[in-house]
């Protein structure tokens, strides 16, 4: 069964964007505009790495990627923010136990590196288990 990599943008054009660039990887893509819509996503599917913009109305990045490591702590998390501050960056790694973080606009290859960096280091801890 192929992993699965969640997007979660509120913006509609990134997520089409990222879902374009990243459509011939190895894994299946979900997505959802925001955190509550990611957090039924993980409810209802086995998520391997979650991929998530820090500025969302509602509930941001931060918040739904310390939620992740609190409920889901096997899936890899992964920032992507337009709008990078040492602030949001501490808080994604202290309160979100991040895998990766990027600046949009990001180099998409090094996205795709980071996500098949993030898959690897998952199913390593699977098959250690």
């Amino acid at each position: 069964m192929n992993p699965i990599v969640l997007l979660v943008d509120d913006d509609e054009n990134v997520l089409h964007g990222l879902s374009r660039v990243l459509r011939n990887q190895p894994y299946h893509l979900f997505t959802a505009r925001s955190g509550d819509e990611a957090i039924h996503v993980l409810k209802t599917h086995v998520v391997d790495v979650i991929v998530a913009d820090d500025q969302m109305p509602g509930m941001s990045g931060s918040d739904l990627l310390a939620w992740v490591a609190e409920h889901c702590s096997e899936v890899r998390r992964i920032v992507l923010t337009g709008h990078a501050t040492a602030a949001t960056a501490i808080r994604a790694i202290n309160e979100g136990a991040v895998f990766r973080f990027f600046t949009k606009p990001c180099d998409e290859v090094e996205l795709a590196i980071a996500i098949r960096e993030a898959l690897e280091q998952r199913q390593a801890e699977a098959r250690a288990t």
